[in-house]
């Protein structure tokens, strides 16, 4: 036992973890000066939150938040972040380099494996003009309600009962004739339909969103979910914050209560300045259009086909996500400034707080920095609302272990790239987004292979070898597939409309093109 100048009678291992540092008010002598840098890290997890933290009203709550300075940017962001893929339109033919920040949430593609390969149908689900277009939804009674929609050419209004027990539409792995009608009279463009009324929910949720849309009965495209794990955070965080504050007041502590406070202020200003909603991409006339499927291809070889509308493809695809901010770009810095010069008062204050403030202060930094690093691994559908969106898996049964081995065959039974690309030409039996995205060589055997990849797409015929045949295609030298070629027609050639409508500048010359016929 050790005796100290106090009188205190300490064991010797007490000893080796105290502090002797004179004036020290915390037990066994400690201090707790790096508070501070407890509310100034863990900047990667936030900045990985910030826009989905500042896509709604709860940004504006005055509560503490881990590295605040996260916020503080000289610039905000003009468009969502894209991820890095090949697209195309299979009739548009629109090549792009990039998909856009809600399409990626829908189908993630860092969860396709190498090789796999998925159709899915996206349909909106009802109408929704605050994301630019009038979308009517889905006649759920089928001819009946249509009938009464189309009578004298006035608009007719179901009634509740009619809503409820209107059936869905049969899924299968093809568009049935049942399908192509309800395309035809639903979703060929902005025509009258059904509008159907927010629920409680949905009004809150919208009302988070954008505010202003409350009054025009206009809702968000896609705003975040009102279940947000965000929001759940956010208000934990408020409550956290009071909290501190109240401990504060019974601890008599002032310098604790003007920082916490301050600290609070600056959150809500700097996420004042970022907030923000989501603007997508419409069409503006009604004229003809092709369909807007479109087709991805990551880097792993793996393809993906969205069969949709050109309303859907504008809006997720083809088109740009801008962020629409509620303040100017004069009023942002002039709220970055204020709020830098808050946090910096907050964070000297934070080292002048009584020992057991700090104490409180820095376990409730710890715990908010695990919840966010942990929200991190949640998958961000669980924060945006996407029920605008009808989203169907309808890929063919024998397609959907394209990443994996199907049969002891070596060749067709084996995963590989040329079974993937054969999956995904039977499925648009179209070959110009193949040649227009690079999906396979310019060269006289590849040529030949897509050529008879088509038209075995076009005959349905499933069980054609794809690997077996580009194996023979490629021992052929190029005399012998010339001889070949002049031997067919040209009139047998099937038109294709994303080759007419690619433009001419993304057209590489044929003598610049890589000569390799391997893949």
């Amino acid at each position: 036992m050790a005796d100290d100048s106090d009188g205190v009678i300490r064991s010797k291992a007490a000893s080796w973890f105290s502090s002797d540092v004179p004036g020290a008010e915390g037990p066994g002598g400690w201090r707790l000066d790096v508070v501070t840098l407890l509310a100034v890290i863990g900047e990667s997890s936030i900045a990985e939150h910030c826009q989905t933290i500042t896509a709604s009203i709860f940004c504006l709550l005055p509560r503490i938040i881990p590295a605040p300075q996260a916020f503080l940017k000289p610039s905000r962001p003009g468009r969502l972040p894209e991820t890095t893929a090949k697209m195309t339109g299979v009739y548009s033919g629109v090549v792009l380099d990039t998909v856009g920040f809600f399409a990626n949430i829908i189908h993630p593609l860092d969860e396709l494996q190498p090789f796999a390969f998925r159709v899915l149908h996206i349909t909106h689900t009802d109408r929704n003009n605050a994301g630019g277009i009038e979308v009517p939804s889905r006649p759920r009674n089928g001819t009946k309600l249509l009938e009464r929609m189309r009578t004298n050419g006035k608009t007719a209004i179901p009634s509740a009962h009619e809503l409820h027990t209107l059936p869905r539409r049969p899924s299968g792995d093809h568009d049935t004739p049942r399908d192509t009608a309800y395309s035809n009279d639903v979703e060929a463009g902005p025509t009258p339909g059904i509008n159907r009324r927010a629920t409680m929910k949905e009004k809150i949720q919208d009302f988070a969103a954008n505010p202003t849309l409350a009054y025009n009965k206009q809702r968000p495209a896609i705003p975040a979910t009102l279940y947000s794990p965000v929001h759940v955070l956010s208000l934990f965080s408020l409550l956290l914050t009071c909290g501190i504050i109240a401990l504060a007041a019974v601890l008599e502590d002032g310098t604790a209560i003007l920082a916490v406070t301050l600290i609070s202020f600056a959150s809500s200003i700097v996420g004042w300045a970022s907030w923000w909603r989501p603007i997508l991409m419409h069409r503006s006339h009604t004229n003809t259009v092709p369909a807007g499927d479109v087709i991805i291809r990551t880097r792993e070889g793996a393809f993906l086909l969205i069969k949709c509308t050109e309303e859907v493809a504008r809006e997720l695809y083809s088109g740009t996500e801008e962020c629409e901010y509620h303040v100017s770009g004069r009023a942002y810095r002039v709220l970055m400034g204020l709020g830098t010069c808050l946090l910096m008062v907050s964070v000297i204050l934070l080292g002048n707080c009584k020992w057991w403030s700090q104490v409180f202060i820095g376990v409730s930094y710890i715990v908010l920095n695990g919840l966010y690093w942990t929200m991190g691994l949640i998958p961000k559908r669980f924060f945006w609302d996407l029920s605008r969106y009808e989203i169907r898996d309808i890929t063919p049964r024998e397609a959907q272990k394209a990443h994996e081995q199907t049969s002891l065959d070596p060749r067709e039974g084996v995963k590989s790239y040329t079974r993937t690309l054969w999956y995904a030409i039977r499925e648009t039996k179209r070959t110009a987004w193949v040649n227009r995205s690079g999906a396979a060589p310019d060269t006289p055997q590849w040529r030949k292979w897509l050529a008879e990849a088509e038209e075995a797409a076009i005959q349905n015929n499933k069980d054609w070898t794809s690997v077996a045949r580009k194996d023979v295609i490629m021992k052929m030298s190029e005399s012998e597939l010339n001889n070949r070629e002049a031997s067919i027609s040209e009139a047998t050639r099937m038109f294709d409309q994303a080759e007419q409508a690619a433009p001419a500048t993304q057209v590489q010359p044929r003598d610049r093109r890589p000569a390799d016929g391997t893949l």
